[in-house]
């Protein structure tokens, strides 16, 4: 192949990677909600991403009764994916009850255990001493819904329920200190 050919060739790739990246400039990125959402029982589309409303979801907890998303509706809530082989989850756990501790009733954490048996997840709750809502997602269809990519994973709600951050890995106290702050002085 001759020298002009060859930047004849060159040429045409970069003239299609910029026609390519025109058209993907001009239509824009979809939202991740938009294909990653799902429609909740009442056929209201939900996704869990930022600005959005948390999916519903009723499960077990540890002390026994079920407990629903919906319960927490009024407190800035705190949605904590775990499980006991987890060691940032260890750390995050006492972060989250001193967290707990500083904001008598008005904060709810609603802590996920993620396929652990009621007596694994009852010894750790006696062993750290918490006394916040431990829940039991024993299949996985919750941290499913939520997208759980591994753990921990956080999730900070306004009181509407509504979705203000997402934390993937282990969160520290002072950033859910600060989401409360800015969620508390909104309200």
């Amino acid at each position: 192949m001759s020298t002009l050919n060859r930047l004849l060739h060159l040429l045409a790739a970069f003239l299609s990677l910029g026609a390519a990246l025109a058209i993907l400039t001009a239509a824009g990125l979809p939202k991740r909600g938009d294909y990653s959402g799902f429609r909740d029982h009442f056929g209201l589309f939900r996704a869990p991403e930022l600005d959005s409303q948390a999916p519903a979801f009723t499960l077990s907890t540890a002390s026994g009764p079920a407990l629903t998303l919906e319960q927490a509706r009024g407190a800035i809530t705190i949605i904590n994916f775990w499980a006991t082989w987890c060691q940032p989850c260890r750390r995050e756990m006492r972060d989250l009850q001193m967290l707990y501790d500083s904001y008598p009733g008005r904060l709810r954490i609603l802590a996920v255990n993620l396929g652990e048996s009621l007596q694994v997840v009852r010894d750790w709750v006696s062993q750290l001493g918490l006394t916040y809502d431990i829940l039991l997602d024993g299949q996985g269809a919750v941290a499913a819904r939520y997208q759980v990519r591994g753990l921990p994973t956080t999730l900070v709600l306004d009181s509407n329920l509504v979705i203000h951050r997402i934390y993937y890995g282990a969160v520290s106290q002072e950033h859910l200190k600060g989401d409360f702050n800015y969620l508390g002085a909104k309200a």
